[in-house]
């Protein structure tokens, strides 16, 4: 498993080619997620896991040559495996492989999230007992958003709070606003843990909280809600 590095190297087996192309997407789209390998054939994956370190391997069950389960078999302790398909039947068995999730075709964004949130607590757990290497997974500090056809660079210092309007994010930054089409949930899965959630519409910055005055938190000149589902979210903040 490659640890020496805050960014995931990902690959993928699987015999069909619509499967790929969307892990290739979602891969994409997320910050600190590198794809090293997409493959129809599970041997060249098990082959390239030979020469160079990968940390999540996502990994269809029914394929030619190898299944996905004496795949698991030879990866086991290797990486982090993901196994992704369309059969439901599997999803215990999976689990006897010590896999880290089980994706039922075909999946969403945010579910793919919630699976790459789970390797990231595994690893980090796996480097508390190397602590001479920890400092390395830290996060880089920043992440990238897509906004109209760029994708701009955001430092997690600068975000005061993030803001849903409708199919759009916005977030708040000191001098500016900028917005992306994304889900305040798929934020969520991937945001550091001083970012909290206490809105069905808002994730604020923790750090930039200046005051809780009962169902209401300041940042800066914004008075921001605390919804009722989200009073946890509260308790959070006052721990920071």
């Amino acid at each position: 498993m490659n640890t020496t590095a805050h960014i995931l190297n990902c690959a993928i087996a699987d015999d069909e080619p619509l499967p790929i192309e969307l892990l290739r997407d979602y891969i994409g789209r997320t910050p600190g997620l590198n794809l090293v390998m997409a493959s129809r054939n599970p041997v060249e994956l098990i082959a390239l896991l030979e020469r160079q370190p990968v940390d999540i391997v996502f990994l269809d069950i029914q394929m030619p040559e190898l299944d996905g389960f004496q795949v698991a078999n030879l990866l086991r302790g290797k990486c982090e495996i993901i196994l992704t398909t369309a059969f439901p039947q599997y999803a215990l068995k999976g689990y006897e492989y010590d896999v880290v999730d089980y994706l039922l075709k075909p999946f969403s964004f945010e579910r793919f999230l919630g699976a790459i949130n789970k390797c990231r607590k595994r690893i980090a757990a796996h480097m508390k007992n190397q602590p001479a290497q920890i400092n390395d997974l830290q996060e880089p500090g920043y992440f990238f958003v897509k906004t109209g056809s760029r994708l701009r660079k955001i430092f997690y210092d600068d975000v005061l709070y993030l803001e849903a309007m409708r199919d759009y994010i916005s977030i708040h930054l000191p001098n500016e606003k900028v917005m992306t089409l994304q889900s305040l949930s798929s934020f969520a899965e991937q945001l550091p843990e001083r970012f909290v959630r206490i809105h069905r519409s808002y994730i604020v910055n923790a750090d930039k909280v200046s005051f809780i005055e009962g169902n209401k938190i300041g940042i800066e000149k914004n008075i921001i809600p605390v919804g009722d589902k989200y009073q946890s979210g509260l308790s959070k903040l006052s721990r920071k």
